[in-house]
């Protein structure tokens, strides 16, 4: 259950930024580079994976026509649509793949600016949590956990098992939780890039771990709060849910 508290111990401020987080929110803006050619490289490597797809879907496909134009005496097309046809399919992974480099690049160019903001500002934000409660997620038994942990404020913010350990655990660990109960975490203030992470206190037993099927690109990154209710965490992950 989560603690009754008539002040929250979790808290968040801006503050002044010291000469060690502004290297860091240098170096961060700094390793933000947009290279065109391994950007033309996906793109390639996406119409590859459709002529992949297309050799295997192809020939089903073909046999499926000339068998029933066998059958029932009907054309299914010249071999001049069926070329047109192969054409339409790979340009269309080449185009998704333009729209994936397209997003890629509209991200970085987006916390590029933000970055820069930061910087102008020379403001971080301070972060102070207390955790009540600790919940992990995971996709497979032999990968990392996430962990969800509940503040109390009513905040839920995400955590890697690999950052707060330092490493990944052996196969053969015998498996502890390290979900910390208290954490000081500092970022950019526009930006959200992580700059330090501190933590204190025991360690948190987990309530339960739940499968992890909510797509890679779209699960939180470590030391993100969750912009979710606590109760709609557990099937946001598990992919019972898309409510946002």
């Amino acid at each position: 259950m989560v603690e009754t508290r008539e002040r929250p111990l979790s808290l968040s401020y801006r503050r002044p930024a010291d000469r060690s987080e502004r290297a860091v929110l240098e170096d961060a803006l700094g390793s933000i580079a947009i290279n065109p050619r391994s950007d033309l490289a996906e793109v390639f490597s996406g119409v590859a994976l459709g002529g992949i797809t297309l050799l295997v879907i192809g020939p089903v496909a073909l046999l499926i026509a000339w068998t029933l134009q066998y059958l029932t005496g009907m054309s299914f097309g010249t071999s001049n649509m069926w070329l047109a046809t192969a054409g339409c399919w790979l340009a269309g992974w080449g185009v998704l793949s333009g729209l994936k480099v397209a997003a890629r690049r509209n991200r970085l160019a987006s916390l590029r600016r933000a970055l820069a903001a930061d910087l102008a500002s020379g403001e971080v934000q301070e972060e102070s949590w207390r955790f009540v409660e600790a919940v992990g997620f995971q996709e497979a038994e032999k990968l990392p956990l996430i962990y969800m942990l509940h503040a109390d404020n009513g905040a839920t913010v995400a955590f890697e098992e690999t950052r707060l350990l330092g490493r990944e655990r052996g196969p053969n660990e015998a498996f502890q939780s390290c979900a910390p109960s208290d954490a000081v975490l500092v970022r950019g203030a526009r930006s959200a890039v992580l700059i330090s992470e501190n933590y204190s206190g025991p360690a948190l037993p987990l309530l339960d771990i739940h499968p992890l099927r909510l797509p890679r690109e779209e699960r939180p990154t470590h030391g993100t709060p969750v912009d979710r209710p606590w109760m709609a965490v557990g099937p946001w992950l598990s992919g019972r849910s898309t409510l946002v």
